[in-house]
């Protein structure tokens, strides 16, 4: 007599529910949704509120909509489960609190600049300008939502919302570059390898001497005569930027694995040009290598046109915002002495390059890590500003590629010896002190106090000694189709200190 086999179980409807895909174009299209809002924001805050400028935003931005969603979309089953879309989330959210959004745990000092221009929108009507007569003039996409928050509920809310939109756009992103890999294991690899990467700064600490004054919390990454910014690095201090990259990276890897055509990729840095123009920047040349991939292989469609010719026209106030008085801030050659140089790559680039080109035929090997390659090597040789921001902030898209292809070898996208193996998991060991210091520092030092003076004073609590160029504009010198007619005069400082108790400061060598 025949058994008749048990049927296997149900799912509990709660795990059936965790296991159902999120279209990673839905995901995408948030992301672009959201800059997109922050496009129409900035026009708010440049007083251009006339009923000509919703009418065309709306229209361009419904265009940009449906040219988004088309129906010949190529990704509309293939997005993370509901339950790596939550977990990403998660630790999206868990790394920029300890960063220090949110003001439950210590802020780097970038942060007294950064709450003071969150502060400045959140207090003055729009638009405004500085008792100087200047108009604040910076990537400030990251601020205007949560700006209009702390409008209707104070310094609390305007921290909570930075906290919730930069967890959302960050969880959004690693949602959808789980898709990229093909199982558990190799996403929580990749997802590993890309938080932990970082170059070996604590061997550049010891070359450049500093041994001895070392802590557990000190910020590593200044011992040379340039910068790379490990990936816990960018989160906790510069997640404007970080975010900015990491959109055009996400863009780049899409499009590499033909989950996206030309034109979603290239409408991204105009987008993200009011969060970062050096993430936009960096983006640049795999961009440009996709642009003449697609043309030299006759892959052109009209809608590869229409898309980056709408968020361009969306973007254009903000791309005329961002270089107003411009050439006050200039570009221009960064010397560095041959030795130094060499030293510095040896140390932040040379060792993951030797084995990261033994998969140069893999999928995100190629001319992407050609480009990568190039790009790092010439970045530090070019100063934007009175500071490292180029070489700091424009090499985000490359070093995130870089670390994605190394994730991709270390789970079995290519074959790596065990050689390599083993070198690799060294670097990655060595390179994460350079994040768990950072996330020490977080744990140890006390909650950044809340901002009680307005940008300029904020900045010559510790940055006095730089020009304020890259903040600032005169009025004056805002071209005419932007420049706001009647702004108010900000509020004058309630205060004489801003940061009474003070706000510590980790060695920084």
């Amino acid at each position: 007599m025949a058994t008749i086999a048990a049927a296997p179980p149900r799912p509990s409807p709660r795990a059936a529910w965790l296991a159902r895909r999120v279209p990673a174009s839905a995901l995408f299209g948030i992301v672009a949704g959201w800059l997109v809002l922050d496009l129409l924001l900035l026009c708010r805050f440049l007083g251009l509120a006339q009923p000509i400028v919703a009418i065309a935003w709306a229209v361009l931005s419904g265009g940009l909509a449906w040219l988004l969603f088309l129906p010949r979309r190529r990704d509309r089953d293939a997005g993370p489960t509901v339950a790596t879309l939550l977990g990403s989330l998660a630790i999206a959210m868990l790394l920029l609190l300890l960063g220090g959004e949110g003001r439950l745990f210590y802020a780097n000092l970038d942060w007294q600049v950064r709450d003071a221009v969150l502060r400045d929108m959140t207090v003055n009507p729009w638009p405004f300008t500085y008792a100087s007569g200047d108009l604040l003039r910076a990537p400030i996409g990251m601020y205007l939502v949560p700006a209009l928050a702390g409008k209707l509920w104070g310094q609390a809310g305007a921290d909570l919302t930075l906290l919730a939109q930069n967890s959302l756009l960050f969880g959004l992103l690693l949602a959808i570059g789980s898709t990229l890999f093909a199982d558990r294991r190799r996403r929580l690899i990749a997802l590993a390898v890309f938080l932990a990467f970082s170059g070996l700064d604590i061997v550049g600490q010891l070359i450049a001497r500093h041994g001895v004054g070392l802590t557990p919390t000190a910020h590593l990454e200044g011992w040379g005569p340039t910068q790379f910014s490990s990936t816990i690095t960018l989160a906790f201090w510069v997640p404007l930027h970080a975010i900015a990259g990491w959109i055009c990276v996400i863009g780049v890897l899409l499009w590499r694995t033909g989950r996206i055509g030309l034109g979603p990729l290239l409408m991204l840095p105009p987008l993200v040009a009011l969060w970062s123009p050096f993430g936009a920047m960096g983006a640049m040349p795999f961009i440009v290598h996709a642009a003449w991939s697609d043309l030299r292989g006759g892959r052109i469609a009209w809608a590869d046109i229409a898309l980056p010719a709408c968020a361009t026209l969306i973007a254009a106030p903000a791309l005329v915002y961002l270089a107003a008085a411009g050439d006050a801030v200039g570009a221009r050659f960064f010397p560095i002495r041959p030795d130094r140089y060499l030293v510095f790559l040896g140390v932040e680039l040379l060792p993951w390059l030797l084995i990261a080109f033994s998969g140069r035929q893999a999928r995100f090997g190629g001319p992407l890590l050609a480009i990568a390659m190039g790009s790092l090597l010439a970045m530090p040789l070019v100063q934007i500003g009175s500071w490292l921001d180029f070489a700091m902030r424009a090499s985000i898209p490359a070093l995130a590629i870089l670390a994605v292809h190394l994730g991709d070898g270390l789970g079995g996208g290519w074959p790596l010896s065990a050689r390599q193996r083993a070198a690799l998991l060294a670097l990655l060991a060595i390179g994460s002190v350079t994040g768990l210091a950072e996330i020490a520092r977080a744990l140890a030092y006390p909650v950044s106090p809340p901002p009680r003076c307005a940008f300029a004073r904020a900045w010559d609590e510790t940055f006095r000694t730089l020009p304020k160029d890259s903040y600032l504009a005169p009025l004056d010198r805002v071209p005419a189709i932007i420049r706001p007619r009647a702004p108010v005069r900000a509020l004058p400082d309630a205060t004489t200190d801003c940061f009474p108790q003070g706000w510590p400061t980790p060695p920084l060598f």
